[in-house]
């Protein structure tokens, strides 16, 4: 299927040659150095601004700077997932194989960005000697399963433009973790993103059950537009979202609700045995 156009404000924005291999893998790239761009202003801003930053030990440092990374690209996923899941009639009409040039932006810079967290998290695991098995899994699916449409030029965009929805809570998390690493876990704010972010976990359940819903009713148009092995990647990864990672993620913040811990490094909290704690985290004073 030829990339279509929506409109003549996006073809001045957007219009590009979306069939040649040079111009999807320039926009792999410029997604890839935009967030290891977003990944170092990050760490020189809060290295200069922000006390709490300056306390933290170097792994957390390294999980501060990605959360407020992950953020960025929760915006503009949760912006682009919204308009191709609520608004966006040429998707709407038909959700298994229309492509739209505005998606294809979105597309190439979210692989980009996937190929950078699955960079940033295996570093990260060879220096600090860590591995979280959920996390790996779910940034290789990710990766894969985007990379895979930007190299089928017959992949329509609705599922993809719907799974970078999924990210919806990611800047709600980031907050999340920033709060609790300040020592503002007991304030209305941190409690009240909590919730917030909670809901959109639900939401996000709510969301892949759509996804299967698109890939039943659509699936013979499907079968013959992606590759099988990618189709059959994305239907294991969409399986595991619903069935293992979105209910685990969900369970871990409503307890952390209700118990404000550092799950991240609780192991290594515990194993320092610092002198004050408090909702078994370090005492801190409530700085940003």
């Amino acid at each position: 299927m030829t990339p279509v156009s929506g409109g003549a404000t996006q073809e001045s924005i957007f219009d590009l040659d979306y069939a040649s291999w040079e111009i999807r893998s320039t926009l792999v790239v410029a997604g890839f150095v935009f967030y290891l761009g977003v990944f170092v202003v990050c760490h020189q801003l809060s290295s200069s601004l922000n006390a709490t930053y300056r306390s933290l030990a170097a792994r957390e440092k390294v999980f501060w700077d990605l959360a407020a990374t992950r953020a960025v690209f929760g915006v503009q996923s949760t912006a682009s997932g919204l308009w191709a899941v609520l608004g966006d009639p040429v998707l709407q009409a038909d959700r298994a194989l229309a492509q739209q040039n505005w998606c294809w932006l979105h597309i190439t810079t979210a692989t980009g960005f996937f190929f950078f967290e699955n960079v940033a998290v295996h570093l990260s695991s060879l220096c600090f000697r860590t591995f979280d098995i959920f996390l790996v899994v779910h940034h290789l699916f990710a990766f894969l399963g985007f990379l895979g449409s930007v190299v089928n030029l017959r992949a329509g965009h609705y599922l993809a433009m719907a799974t970078l929805l999924l990210e919806m809570s990611t800047p709600f998390t980031c907050i999340s973790w920033m709060l609790l690493k300040a020592g503002w876990s007991e304030t209305l704010l941190w409690k009240l993103n909590q919730w917030l972010m909670i809901h959109l976990f639900h939401c996000r359940m709510v969301l892949t059950y759509h996804l299967w819903w698109v890939c039943f009713w659509h699936w013979d148009s499907l079968v013959g537009s992606l590759y099988l092995p990618h189709f059959a990647l994305f239907l294991v990864g969409l399986a595991l979202l619903t069935f293992v990672l979105n209910p685990y993620w969900t369970h871990k913040k409503t307890q952390q609700l209700l118990n404000p811990v550092d799950w991240n490094f609780a192991q290594t909290e515990a194993k320092s045995s610092p002198p004050e704690r408090t909702n078994g985290q370090v005492q801190r004073k409530k700085r940003l």
